[in-house]
């Protein structure tokens, strides 16, 4: 009976441990591809948030990658090196349809965040669901959420594309409790239109209706602004590698909610108790051979 390992009862064994959930929305429309940063934006920003999560801990991340529209490209997880993989996948192509929806990427994060475990309920592309809840009902009434929650927002232009309005989006994240962290990427002057051309090479885009060299328009600061204001965050802009590598820093150093992890279950082992019987019988059995039941000669 002892060698089976009887067990009795179960106790959880729980610690307090800092845990942020956060959620990285890129954009990854073609403005992307210009040379301010180095090589260019979009390589820079993939390379710098590869860096960020080897210096973060106790985080779950998720990434959703958008241009005209949003897709999820890793839902919340506590498994880094996955969301790192699926990171060095993102490309320019990711997304084929051209624009800039801030608004529906950030709420294509709350609604993943709303979720906690990353699997969201709703199919893919059909993110207004917590618009549509959120806008039959006062964003006072809705219940602040206890998790510590946050978003980091790139992007390199303004919203153009999309059904629902940013600002619309961090008055949700304010209704859930949720930070909305906002990096404008790139110079804050208007400069030539970068494009790829079908030899392969990249150099600025000539308007075919115009004949002229396309010129881009900076990140809106003034909406990344009123985004983070709105959200209790902050608004950054990254005009080269080191500024951005900075401000995801800074962001590192997020404040961290306590929550109760459960590490592992504790019984009460009853082995030993077997054990003392069996060898006190075996005693009495020996004493007894010895004396009482002592065969004679």
């Amino acid at each position: 009976i002892a060698a089976a390992r009887p067990q009795a009862g179960q106790k959880k064994v729980e610690e307090k441990r800092p845990v942020t959930d956060l959620f990285v929305a890129l954009d990854v429309s073609y403005s992307m591809i210009q040379n301010d940063l180095k090589p260019n934006r979009i390589t820079a920003a993939k390379k710098i948030l590869a860096d960020f999560l080897t210096k973060v801990q106790n985080v779950r991340l998720g990434l959703t990658i958008f241009a005209g529209v949003s897709f999820t490209q890793c839902p919340l997880t506590s498994d880094l090196e996955i969301v790192k993989r699926l990171l060095a996948n993102v490309e320019l192509t990711s997304i084929r349809v051209g624009g800039t929806a801030i608004g529906d990427a950030l709420l294509s994060c709350l609604n993943r965040l709303k979720n906690g475990t990353g699997k969201q309920k709703t199919e893919e592309g059909k993110s207004d669901s917590l618009l549509s809840k959120w806008t039959k009902t006062d964003a006072a009434e809705e219940p602040a959420n206890k998790n510590y929650q946050a978003i980091i927002l790139l992007t390199d232009g303004g919203n153009n594309a999309g059904h629902v309005d940013p600002l619309t989006s961090a008055k949700i994240a304010v209704s859930q409790g949720v930070k909305v962290y906002t990096i404008g990427i790139g110079t804050k002057e208007r400069v030539p239109a970068m494009g790829q051309y079908q030899d392969g090479h990249v150099g600025p885009y000539v308007d075919p209706r115009t004949g002229q060299v396309a010129l881009t328009e900076p990140a809106d600061m003034v909406l990344l602004t009123e985004i983070s204001r709105l959200t209790g965050a902050k608004a950054y802009s990254a005009t080269d590698n080191h500024s951005l590598q900075n401000i995801l820093t800074e962001i590192a150093r997020l404040e961290k909610r306590e929550v109760s992890v459960t590490t592992h279950m504790e019984y009460q082992e009853l082995a030993y108790l077997f054990l003392i019987a069996a060898f006190i019988i075996l005693a009495f059995d020996m004493a007894l051979e010895m004396t009482v039941l002592r065969t004679l000669p």
